[in-house]
């Protein structure tokens, strides 16, 4: 069985938090018109909860809800 080159899997797990993100800031705004700046948000704040190791679309999208399209400063851990 040949091995996969190790950039390939860090591919595939980008690829995976991609749609991640995607679907839950899709779940979360649906087609609805938002302030560009709001989804932007929800999407850096999910990436960054994705990243931190939380997968569950469910909780992602509830999480993202509760921030309300706030900015999220993971240095302080405060919301603006």
């Amino acid at each position: 069985m040949a091995s996969s080159p190790l950039g390939k899997n860090q591919e595939d797990s980008a690829t995976v938090e991609r749609a991640i993100v995607e679907r839950a800031v899709r779940r979360l705004y649906g087609r609805k018109q938002l302030d560009p700046d709001v989804e932007q948000n929800a999407s850096a704040l999910v990436q960054y909860l994705v990243k931190s190791g939380i997968h569950d679309e469910d909780d992602l999208v509830e999480l993202a809800w509760i921030a309300n399209g706030k900015r999220y400063d993971p240095s302080s851990g405060s919301f603006s």
